[in-house]
């Protein structure tokens, strides 16, 4: 990886890091999902970044993967854990890290859990470490605290105006000959939970990523394919951000699209037995002395 890519990885990682100390002073008890949503999103901007994917707040049983829908009225509540997860690239080079919120010190063992299994990650994410072995860590330092890792989700590797490259960074300990490679940029992001350990496709989705044309004979579909290709054509976007169609033709086209394979969509990821999820992630540059981008 040349200077020059680093730099860009740095800078995307330093205005990842300022969304996240905004969101621990903005998100309170009684402000809304869309509100933090909005202004997490315009610190990116406003400091330079673009946005990576839009900005995941799940809350309790939700792992990821949600995000406030155009209009959405929820407000957060005293009782919530509340996972904020960023994405900002600079020229497509990505940094993706995540926090997690609790108000009166709720769940503070169980925060405490997630971000110490990042930390023991973290140190040895250097070049030849085994993924497996980096999994293994990861759910030691969690079952330590008394709680399990969430076993089907995982961190991954970044790839220039990609979010997932294909190889994933796991979260439990695996068998594997994959080891990391100077110059990689993955994403480690423990999840503890006091649920079963495993998450499923929630019923709705808010997110969605262009995939390919196809035609389509709704006018409200064919304009928001277009405006899925010109400006999110390999990452992912909001219902929230899409202006014209809006309201029920929105979900319509949204509707038809993804059943005609032309959209993916990122349904929110459930914990199966409804337990609390935690999480904490980091971007890293993998070297003799890994560089920590988001830190």
């Amino acid at each position: 990886m040349d200077e020059e890519t680093i730099k860009k990885y740095m800078e995307a990682g330093k205005i990842a890091k300022k969304a996240v100390e905004l969101s621990k002073k903005i998100v309170r008890p009684g402000t809304s999902m869309l509100e933090a949503a909005q202004k997490i999103e315009s610190e990116i901007i406003e400091n330079g970044g673009q946005i990576a994917f839009p900005t995941n707040i799940s809350i309790n049983s939700i792992a990821a993967h949600d995000t406030a829908f155009p209009n959405d009225a929820r407000v957060f509540k005293d009782d919530d854990i509340i996972k904020i997860d960023i994405g900002v690239h600079i020229d497509g080079y990505i940094a993706d890290t995540a926090t997690t919120i609790s108000f009166n010190n709720n769940r503070s063992d169980m925060l405490k859990a997630s971000e110490t299994a990042l930390k023991n990650a973290l140190e040895i994410a250097c070049p030849g470490a085994n993924i497996g072995e980096i999994g293994g860590v990861i759910e030691e330092t969690i079952t330590s605290f008394g709680y399990k890792p969430v076993s089907n989700l995982s961190g991954h590797y970044l790839g220039q105006y990609t979010i997932h490259t294909g190889t994933s960074i796991p979260n439990i300990k695996t068998s594997t000959n994959v080891t990391l490679k100077e110059g990689d940029a993955i994403a480690i992001e423990p999840f503890a939970t006091d649920g079963a350990g495993a998450i499923r496709d929630g019923s709705r989705a808010t997110i969605y990523r262009f995939i390919q044309n196809r035609p389509t004979r709704l006018q409200a579909a064919r304009k928001l394919l277009a405006f899925a290709q010109k400006s999110y054509s390999t990452l992912p976007f909001a219902a929230r951000w899409v202006k014209d169609p809006q309201g029920f033709m929105l979900e319509t086209a949204l509707g038809q699209l993804v059943q005609a394979g032309a959209l993916h969509e990122y349904p929110v990821l459930k914990e199966i037995g409804g337990g609390t999820v935690t999480q904490a992630e980091h971007t890293v540059i993998v070297l003799d002395k890994p560089i920590v981008t988001t830190a």
